[in-house]
């Protein structure tokens, strides 16, 4: 198909039609560069035209494949222009993919899987309205993949849905989508022959259809082979994933390298798996797609620390935390919204399904009756389920947040006693006179971070960034700088993360009962009110419910005993 369109452009490079379908047919197989050829070719024919349905479908194009192909900005560029074009010609077909697009710049880009999941369902929406079944499922498959990265197998309904769509249409890329998805849903339940079956046959479509992406199919039969206990042939099943690697998404490659470097850690080949997993990241991190990116950090803090390492395994280690903290507290903002949606959703659908009742039998007096109660009953239930998740939820982050405490901790005591062991050898000149800017910025972050973790200066009411520039021998405005390079924070924020820090170690220990508004001051907020407003919106609840959580769990944990 791709081949006969290719000849007929060749005949007549004017053809809207022809063009919109190649760069469809392009970006499913997953060959990025030459959807972005054709799309900007689309989208110069159609303004000739003028043509703006053309030019809708160009940006969709293009705003996808720049994405997959690590080009960031201008992918969300085109995502904005395409939204804008889709609502003004009221096109919900054109809508669903807009929103898909938007729902993978999210997880991909922004970490951000609550958005990612929402513009998905928002795509389903617009999908139905326009009955396009094909965008419905592919939404479908979308979906389970964000599921999948949440560790979580309620995505496998999902899957099945689009497996079953495709093999209902005999549409290979949607049997290729279902069964790839599949897949790794049986893979996360544990049940590897499964996967087998569901990734036997996304292998055989991919062949029969030329669809990019090998590395993705290969990597997850690394992961099972893997997780089979067969590590050589995992080996070669994550090597075979790298052959296909520059056809394939930036998350598949960064997920092999992943894959791998477990396979050595296993085998204590540290060091090969800390090269292996700052491949992932160097990738990742160029292409600008973070999907991986916590991952990776995790993994090479554990390899440093099982290689003896520990000053590197706790930078690392500290990495991964920060990052895995913005994920965390965004998904804890808007866990509390998701549930409410859920809620809601089953609600209108319980009345609707109670309403037609009702039309039909309103005559009788005991049916209304019956509908208040179920009412009554679900909105009664509904409140009993948020409030058990959201207790279970709460526990989550107590638990998670002295998990992380004990293991950084562990790290500094391990490092004090390697430092008492061996002396400290002097340190190689390592940067040119051409990157000595970095180097004093590195530098000044270094002295800064120490100031913080050592001296704990933020506890320091009167602390003002031209104080905190003085005591570093450098001025507010570079201080300013590095802060905002390194950390990604303002001043304030910067000096409150560690104030922040500080106040989850002291209410993380049950035996620790300082009052909060003492606790407050030592730790150099102005007021309470500041310490209970930056706690709320770092942890997710506020200092006197984090406290209550933490004696909560304690007093489980000693029934377990």
């Amino acid at each position: 198909m791709i081949a006969n369109l290719k000849t007929d452009l060749s005949k007549d490079i004017t053809d809207i039609q022809s063009l919109r379908k190649i760069s469809e047919l392009l970006i499913n197989s997953g060959d990025y560069t030459q959807t972005i050829y054709y799309a900007h070719i689309l989208d110069s024919i159609a303004r000739i035209a003028n043509d703006e349905a053309g030019r809708m479908y160009a940006y969709i194009y293009l705003g996808q494949a720049m994405m997959m192909n690590g080009e960031e900005l201008e992918s969300k560029h085109y995502m904005d222009k395409s939204l804008k074009l889709a609502m003004e010609l009221s096109n919900d077909s054109a809508l669903a993919s807009v929103y898909n697009g938007l729902g993978l710049y999210a997880s991909n880009v922004e970490m951000d899987y609550y958005r990612s999941i929402n513009y998905f369902f928002q795509g389903i929406e617009a999908a139905k309205r326009s009955s396009h079944e094909r965008l419905y499922s592919i939404l479908l498959c979308n979906i389970s993949g964000i599921y999948y990265l949440k560790g979580d197998t309620e995505g496998l309904k999902y899957a099945l849905e689009c497996y079953n769509l495709g093999h209902e249409k005999g549409d290979a890329y949607l049997i290729y989508c279902g069964s790839t998805n599949s897949a790794y849903m049986f893979f996360l339940l544990g049940d590897y022959d499964e996967a087998l079956k569901y990734i036997k046959e996304a292998e055989f479509i991919t062949e029969k259809n030329n669809f990019h992406d090998k590395t993705n199919l290969y990597n997850l039969y690394g992961n099972i082979l893997f997780k089979s206990g067969d590590n050589k042939a995992a080996i070669e099943a994550y090597n075979k994933a790298l052959e296909f690697k520059d056809q394939s998404q930036i998350s598949s490659i960064a997920s092999t390298y992943l894959g791998m470097s477990k396979v050595f850690i296993q085998q204590k080949q540290y060091k090969e798996s800390v090269r292996l997993l700052q491949q992932g990241l160097d990738i990742s991190l160029k292409n600008k797609n973070t999907i991986h990116v916590p991952e990776l950090y995790e993994y090479i803090s554990i390899s440093y620390e099982l290689d003896n390492d520990y000053n590197n395994a706790l930078k690392y280690y500290k990495i991964f935390q920060s990052f895995s903290d913005s994920i965390y507290n965004a998904d804890k903002e808007r866990t509390l919204s998701e549930l409410r949606i859920k809620y809601d959703t089953e609600k209108q659908e319980n009345e609707i399904k109670q309403g037609k009742l009702v039309l039909l039998q309103k005559e009788k007096k005991f049916q209304l009756l019956l509908f208040a109660f179920i009412l009554i009953f679900l909105v009664l239930g509904g409140t009993y389920i948020s409030y058990y998740k959201k207790n279970k939820l709460y526990l989550q982050i107590v638990k998670r947040n002295q998990e992380a405490i004990k293991r950084e901790a562990d790290l500094r005591e391990q490092i004090d006693e390697f430092k008492n062991k061996v002396e400290k050898e002097p340190v190689a000149e390592k940067y040119s006179v051409s990157s000595m800017t970095e180097e004093k910025e590195i530098k000044l972050y270094e002295e800064l971070s120490n100031l913080m973790r050592n001296e704990r200066i933020y506890k320091q009411k009167d602390l003002t960034k031209e104080k905190l520039a003085a005591l570093l021998n450098t001025n507010r405005t570079y201080l300013s700088q590095v802060i905002n390079k390194y950390s990604g924070l303002s001043f304030t924020h910067f000096i409150n993360t560690f104030r922040i820090e500080d106040a989850v170690r002291v209410l993380s220990d049950p035996g620790n009962d300082i009052p909060l508004k003492a606790l407050s001051a030592d730790l150099g907020f102005n007021s309470a009110t500041t310490f209970y407003t930056a706690f709320q919106s770092s942890v997710g609840m506020t200092p006197s419910l984090y406290r209550e959580k933490v004696h909560q769990l304690e007093k489980q944990e000693r029934k377990k005993l």
